[in-house]
């Protein structure tokens, strides 16, 4: 059996905050901090939008007693050697740090009353030897109204800055009432305990897997590992929630470091009052908490190193939603909804009808995964006669390329392995055919937009493919064949393969009026979306979870190289394959839509299953 993976003690606030005052105290000064100063932090996602430097700049302009608004700039994230850095690209990243200044300075002038000034000034502060340099400590000036981290590489910034002279001048800013933003990078070193990325070559499509995410853990102010010494306490933050697919990311981290997650996304920002009261969300999307503290979630992971965790409550903050971290309670219309009661959860039996086979609906399974050696043991084994339909392709060529890898992985497997392209040229009566005496089938098809219109224009054979499988055949319905089969999904274009066209879409799946919920054929009663994790898919799962009646309210996202496999002798299913399946569990919260049309999800419990574990709470 796997271990359980224990999150480690929750550090007391007082200590840290203590600790760090005394360090500072000792080495630099006396700290200019009042009891009564409550400071403020605006994370930012990404992206240098008027909106969300308003929103920082409106917050700064709240604090200053002067009528002068006083902000520095830092734009310690932009090296890539904190130690050194040559003229030429020291002259540029100044200049185009500057610009960035002045932005933040338009945005000052849009917010502050008539008759008041702002007085915006970059800090050149790009190597370590900088943070030592009086003449830059000297910028942190007495009545600093605001203090924002320019958008880069948050590790590097650390490095430059971590145990320094000019960092001890921002703790006593900001003890003094400094707001602090930043975005991108410069959010992600606003919290002590700092996601510095990943690992090696892992990227979002690991973030449930095991070593894949770097956490800089806070272990007292001389640590160099870390946030920002003055960051924010007992919560993780992290930037391009939704854009970059970070939700795994985000729950496996925060869940390691055994406190909140807060995640926002890009073109957000979320204001932080007094490390305790999320009081704004602003910009074109929205913010996503991970907390897997009050329902006491237990983790493991499996061999391969796949998080399973249960019971996490996930919100969704849209504009005109808050969030308390102290009580973890999310606001919503100015009042604190309260925790429900999960102690009657269950799910609802998800047995498939008597003397059907084994179905598996598939997150995107490639020929070489081990999903295919599951169909081959349920078929029957060796011997076994499996037909493999490809279905809804663009090209054929493409279709006829995938089919002939899964039938000779098939033949590998010691399977006797049939295959046809379908469309509506399809001759079905070799089709039907092959499929009344097949042990078992696979059928996938790529595009959730046309999945069940090509279906419909080939109903013989899916006739076919139907009663073969309530007579007893296994089938694996991959990718969007699996949503087909569900009781529904999210029938909308995938984006094409560029770097741009993911994020856009990532971000614009999380708006109800971007995504287009169907009913699936209902083979199964649940819904389900592939590709979670690896495709982005969660503002699907979210959207999709939301469109259904209250009590309807559950659905699964599978992972690529995963499976979920239905039975009758099986009111859970069960995971088989590399990755996760997750269950999204709208049924004891509420849904609604932000000002900006962003989907707002409040008390969703989130559970992840690994390999030969069993789907239920």
């Amino acid at each position: 059996m796997p271990s359980l993976s224990h999150r480690p003690t929750v550090r007391s606030a007082l200590f840290r905050i203590g600790s760090a005052a005394i360090l500072l105290a000792g080495l630099f000064g006396p700290a200019s901090a009042s009891a009564a100063t409550t400071p403020t932090f605006v994370p930012i996602g990404a992206g240098y939008t008027a909106e969300t430097l308003e929103q920082f700049a409106a917050e700064a302009a709240a604090v200053d007693t002067s009528d002068e608004v006083s902000i520095l700039v830092l734009p310690i994230t932009y090296g890539v050697d904190p130690l050194s850095m040559s003229n030429g690209l020291r002259n540029k990243n100044l200049t185009l740090a500057d610009s960035r200044r002045g932005q933040i300075e338009d945005a000052c002038l849009a917010v502050i009353p008539s008759g008041e000034t702002c007085h915006v000034v970059l800090a050149p502060v790009l190597v370590r030897a900088d943070a030592f340099d009086p003449a830059n400590v000297a910028l942190v000036t007495p009545g600093l109204d605001g203090i924002y981290v320019l958008g880069g590489d948050q590790v590097v910034a650390m490095e430059v800055v971590a145990n320094t002279p000019f960092e001890a001048a921002l703790a006593n800013a900001q003890a003094a009432g400094a707001v602090t933003s930043g975005n991108s990078a410069g959010a992600a070193v606003e919290s002590a305990d700092m996601i510095a990325g990943y690992t090696g070559i892992n990227g979002p499509e690991q973030g449930f897997e095991q070593g894949a995410v770097d956490l800089w853990l806070y272990d007292g102010p001389t640590d160099e590992t870390r946030g920002l010494v003055f960051g924010l306490q007992n919560v993780l933050l992290d930037q391009h929630v939704f854009q970059r697919g970070r939700i795994a990311r985000l729950i496996s981290a925060s869940q390691m470091a055994g406190e909140l997650g807060i995640g926002v996304d890009a073109d957000t920002a979320a204001t932080i009052k007094n490390g305790t009261d999320l009081t704004q969300v602003g910009g074109s999307s929205g913010a996503f908490v991970a907390d897997s503290l009050t329902y006491g979630s237990l983790a493991q992971y499996d061999p391969s190193g796949t998080l399973s965790i249960h019971s996490v409550a996930t919100h969704v903050l849209a504009p005109g939603d808050g969030y308390n971290l102290a009580t973890r309670q999310p606001i919503v219309s100015g009042s604190a909804v309260a925790a429900p009661d999960l102690a009657s959860r269950t799910f609802p039996s998800l047995a498939t009808p008597a003397g059907s086979g084994p179905l598996l609906l598939g997150g995107g399974v490639s020929a070489t995964s081990g999903v295919i050696d599951r169909l081959v043991a349920a078929s029957g084994g060796g011997g076994s006669r499996i037909v493999v339909l490809t279905v809804g392709y663009a090209k054929s060529e493409i279709a006829t390329k995938d089919a002939k890898a899964y039938a000779a992985a098939l033949t590998a497997d010691g399977a006797t392995a049939s295959w046809f392209v379908l469309d509506q040229r399809t001759n079905a009566a070799p089709v039907t055919a092959a499929l009344a005496g097949a042990d078992g089938i696979l059928l996938t098809a790529p595009d959730p937009s046309t999945v069940l219109a090509a279906l419909g224009a080939t109903s013989a054979i899916s006739s076919a493919v139907e009663s073969a499988w309530r007579g007893g055949a296994a089938l694996l319905a991959n990718d969007a064949a699996a949503s087909a089969l569900s009781a529904g999904f999210t029938a909308d274009v995938r984006p094409g393969p560029s770097t741009g066209a993911i994020e856009s879409a990532a971000v614009a799946e999380f708006r109800p009026d971007s995504v287009t919920p169907v009913a699936g054929l209902g083979w199964v009663n649940i819904a389900v979306e592939p590709g979670i994790v690896s495709n982005r898919h969660w503002g699907r799962l979210y959207n999709i979870v939301g469109a259904q009646p209250v009590s309807a309210r559950l659905g699964l996202g599978i992972d690529a190289e995963t499976a979920v496999e239905f039975r009758p002798d099986l009111s859970a299913p069960l995971v088989v394959g590399d990755s996760a399946a997750v269950a999204l569990d709208g049924r004891f919260g509420s849904f609604g839509v932000g000002s900006n049309g962003t989907i707002a999800a409040h008390w969703a419990i989130l559970d992840t299953y690994v390999g030969g574990q069993a789907i239920q709470p």
